[in-house]
C-alpha cells in the first residue's frame, strides 16, 4: 500500500510540474503619447507561438491626440515578447478637379510605425518582454503625415 501511495504522489508531482511549465499570466502596461492632430490606431502583437493580438485580431485601440500619456493594460504570458504597432490613415484633397460632378482629386496616405498595422515589422523600441506589473517606457508618436485639408 505504501508503494502504491508513493507512486501516486510521484505521478501527481510530475503532472503538477508539467502544468506549471505552461505560461504564467501577467499584467503589463504599455504607455503612449499621441503627439499628432488625429487619433491613431494601436495594436499589440505577441511574438510567441500563440500570435495573440490585443485588443483582438479584428480591432485596434484608438489613441486620442493628447500630450498626456495614455495607458493600455494587457494580460500576457510572462516572458513572451509583445510588440506594438501604430498607424493612421489620412485623406488629402488636391486642387485637381476630376469627374463629371466636379469632385476634387483625393489621395489616401497611410502612416505606420513600430511593428506596423499587422505586426510584421521588426523593431527594437516597440517590443517588450511581458513581466508582471511592468510599465513600458512612454512611446511618443509623432505625425509624419501632412495635415488633411
Amino acid at each position: 500500500m505504501n508503494r502504491l501511495m508513493s507512486l501516486t504522489v510521484a505521478i501527481i508531482v510530475v503532472w503538477l510540474g508539467a502544468c506549471s511549465n505552461s505560461g504564467i499570466a501577467a499584467e503589463m502596461t504599455f504607455q503612449f503619447i499621441n503627439n499628432t492632430d488625429r487619433p491613431l490606431n494601436v495594436k499589440l502583437f505577441s511574438r510567441a507561438e500563440s500570435h495573440q493580438q490585443w485588443p483582438s485580431t479584428t480591432k485596434a485601440y484608438s489613441l486620442r491626440p493628447d500630450e498626456a500619456p495614455q495607458q493600455l493594460k494587457i494580460t500576457c504570458e510572462e516572458g513572451e515578447q509583445i510588440c506594438w504597432g501604430a498607424w493612421a490613415t489620412a485623406q488629402t484633397v488636391g486642387n485637381e478637379i476630376i469627374g463629371p460632378n466636379g469632385q476634387r482629386a483625393t489621395r489616401t496616405s497611410k502612416y505606420s510605425t513600430g511593428a506596423g498595422e499587422r505586426g510584421l515589422r521588426t523593431c527594437e523600441r516597440c517590443c517588450h518582454i511581458c513581466k508582471p506589473g511592468d510599465l513600458t517606457p512612454i512611446a511618443k508618436l509623432r505625425d509624419p503625415l501632412p495635415a488633411a485639408r
